[in-house]
């Protein structure tokens, strides 16, 4: 079976990330960057419901964060796990592991 590994990391640990995933065995990886809170900075609050006020107040709050997602065998999950934790263990990250039902690839340089 394989699973979709999506790691939310903080912009400036992109190294670290990408180079514990290498060592944890993924193949290819892509990568999605946004501006994000996390859970303990959002608590508590409510935004104005005026749009231009809520977005300002949003990017005032938010971090430059990164998600990176890697299609992996199962067989590699502790190893990836481990190298992840080693990396980062002293920097903010969540991993959510979502398993791949099918995946059709079509590349025609590799025909």
């Amino acid at each position: 079976m394989k699973l979709l590994i999506k790691l939310f990391i903080e912009s400036k640990n992109i190294g670290k990330a990408i180079n514990a995933l290498s060592e944890g065995g993924i193949s290819g990886f892509y990568i999605k960057e946004y501006a994000g809170l996390s859970p303990y900075d959002w608590q508590g609050f409510l935004l104005s419901e005026e749009p231009e006020l809520a977005i300002n107040f949003v990017k005032q709050l938010s971090q430059n964060t990164l998600l990176i997602n890697a299609v992996v065998n199962m067989d590699v999950v502790p190893s990836l796990k481990e190298k992840i934790h080693e990396r980062l263990e002293d920097e903010k990250y969540t991993m959510i592991m979502m398993p791949v039902l099918g995946m059709t690839i079509n590349n025609p340089e590799l025909d």
